[in-house]
């Protein structure tokens, strides 16, 4: 049986950062949305329009989970004229655990 002060110590951990954390998985939980980060986190100069193509999706489509992306602060938008550039919001340090998480996962799957 935990005592008062060890139950308070392990209250203590669970904070906003586990919010965070979820809802950052969440987001990352729908399969377009992952191959989005993905393409990003491999080819950070994309146009929404190309990620469209590459994912077999419609571009209203693409917008709209760029767009929770952008919520969730996973990615940012930059604009060059007409053109916008979704990048991964390299400040969020979730994303950049993420990114190497799946490049680590992937030299793994390869070697096998």
């Amino acid at each position: 049986m935990l005592s008062t002060s060890e139950i308070q110590k392990n209250r203590e951990i669970l904070n906003e950062t586990d919010k965070s954390m979820v809802a950052t998985f969440k987001v990352l939980s729908d399969l377009n949305r992952y191959r989005i980060f993905r393409i990003l986190a491999e080819q950070p100069k994309l146009t929404v329009s190309a990620i469209a193509t590459i994912l077999n999706i419609s571009l209203p489509l693409t917008s709209q989970h760029i767009k929770i992306l952008e919520s969730a602060n996973i990615i940012q938008k930059e604009r060059d004229g007409k053109k916008v550039f979704p990048k991964l919001y390299d400040s969020n340090p979730f994303v950049q655990a993420i990114v190497k998480t799946i490049q680590d996962a992937l030299k793994i799957s390869r070697i096998q």
